[in-house]
């Protein structure tokens, strides 16, 4: 088995390079950028960028990080995609062993409805890298030793995100926002249950998951894009694509939620725009930006200087976006009176000069978040997972792509796009002190 698995591996990677040749795509607008389709069934992005020599390689999958069963299990895909990454694949070494070797780094991330592995390295290990980490999981392995790590790694990630108002916040929202769906569930569970996901279930969803035809390989850095040549292609998807039940059902009009915990706070949801509506995806990402980025939000600066800590992001889903907020600590009615005032405020369009600055000041902020190779590869590789690889921030020139869906807002269709999302009921979570007075009623 071994044996055959190296033989057809190494014939794949020369049948690869021709393959690429064939089926490469480069956007409009940016010869930095190719995109095609790997054998399997797979997808992939290269985007060459000068500079540090250094590659990030990274594996996202479409696949609901809860699980495929019925009760779904919090955690249990990052689990799977650490215990894999932790094991002894057919190739002989672990992918975790090899890159700690490279002196590179290895991150497994979860949301609601992917899964990703990245790698970052040095540029003249980036085929290595990239083999590696395709072999890996195209043909995932799951061992004794790679479960018991990822089941103590993830332990003490957990007990970490117990402490994170944000996080915890984030979570109630979403499950308050959607009926079902991954986002309804939280995306990791306590030590307490995470011991209790077994080693059976674990290798069944990464083989369920991990198929070469679900995956979008990502490579970005000082590359040659022959690079890709390097990816072993597995065995054949049966089904191209994904065939997850990934899309969740919003609550129309949410009930507002009371719980108690270590500080108060209030978290606001609301539905946005799918991924494909690109011009009202991009609207609410300015207006993201606009209000709340750390330092220059119109919100953030009126408690820059107090102990209230106030987030709010939207988050580009396939379908629906998210728009999460979230206040914790210092005086949480303050800032929430804050939060409804500039939400109001936005409904309205902005005056010509604010708008005009502020739009600058976001294609600055989102120019300057994907400068670095990691950057790009977990951007790309969102918007490749989502369904919208050339929407992409990096996908195109800065003058073409999102950046041209960017300059064509104006302030009455942002206000427009507020006044669609934003005018309509959310969901509501407020969390009240522990042993604060009246606490004791309220839902846990």
């Amino acid at each position: 088995m071994r044996a055959t698995f190296l033989k057809a591996a190494l014939g794949a990677a020369f049948a690869v390079s021709a393959l690429t040749r064939a089926n490469a795509a480069a956007p409009p607008g940016d010869p930095r950028v190719t995109m095609g389709t790997l054998p399997g069934g797979g997808r992939y992005v290269v985007r060459v960028e000068s500079g540090a020599p250094v590659v990030a390689v990274a594996l996202w999958y479409r696949a609901p990080s809860s699980g495929f069963d019925r009760i779904p299990t919090p955690g249990i895909g990052r689990f799977a995609a650490a215990a894999v990454a932790g094991s002894t694949p057919l190739t002989g070494r672990s992918l975790g062993r090899l890159v700690s070797e490279l002196g590179g780094r290895i991150a497994v991330t979860s949301y609601p409805d992917s899964v990703a592995v990245s790698v970052l390295a040095p540029r003249e290990r980036a085929g290595e890298v990239v083999r590696a980490l395709t072999a890996s999981f195209f043909t995932p392995v799951v061992d004794t030793a790679g479960f018991k790590l990822a089941q103590r790694d993830l332990a003490e990630e957990s007990v970490v995100r117990q402490f994170s108002p944000e996080d915890r916040l984030s979570d109630a929202v979403l499950s308050a926002l959607f009926s079902d769906g991954p986002a309804h569930t939280a995306p990791l569970s306590t030590p307490e249950d995470l011991r209790k996901i077994t080693f059976e279930r674990i290798k069944t969803y990464a083989d369920r998951a991990f198929r070469p035809g679900n995956a979008v390989l990502v490579v970005t850095g000082a590359i040659d894009p022959a690079v890709i040549g390097a990816a072993v292609p597995g065995p054949a998807s049966a089904v191209p694509g994904t065939e997850l039940p990934l899309e969740g059902h919003t609550v129309s009009a949410p009930a507002p939620l009371a719980q108690t915990g270590p500080e108060p706070g209030i978290g606001l949801g609301w539905a946005g725009p799918a991924i494909t509506s690109e011009r009202e995806a991009t609207a609410m990402d300015f207006l993201a930006d606009y209000l709340f980025r750390a330092d220059t939000g119109i919100v953030q600066r009126e408690f820059v200087h107090s102990k209230t800590s106030v987030s709010g992001k939207f988050v580009t889903y396939h379908d629906p976006g998210v728009v999460l907020i979230t206040i914790s600590g210092g005086n949480v009615g303050a800032a929430r009176t804050a939060v409804d005032a500039a939400l109001a405020s936005v409904r309205k369009p902005l005056d010509g000069a604010t708008f005009d600055a502020a739009l600058a000041a976001f294609r600055y902020h989102m120019l300057s978040d994907i400068q670095t190779p990691g950057e790009l590869a977990d951007t790309m590789g969102w918007y490749a997972v989502e369904g919208d690889a050339s929407y992409a921030p990096g996908a195109g020139s800065p003058t073409s792509g999102y950046f041209a869906v960017l300059q064509s807002l104006t302030p009455d269709f942002v206000a427009a796009t507020a006044r669609k999302y934003l005018g309509r009921p959310g969901a509501t979570v407020a969390v009240t002190e522990k042993n604060a007075p009246g606490a004791a009623g309220h839902a846990k």
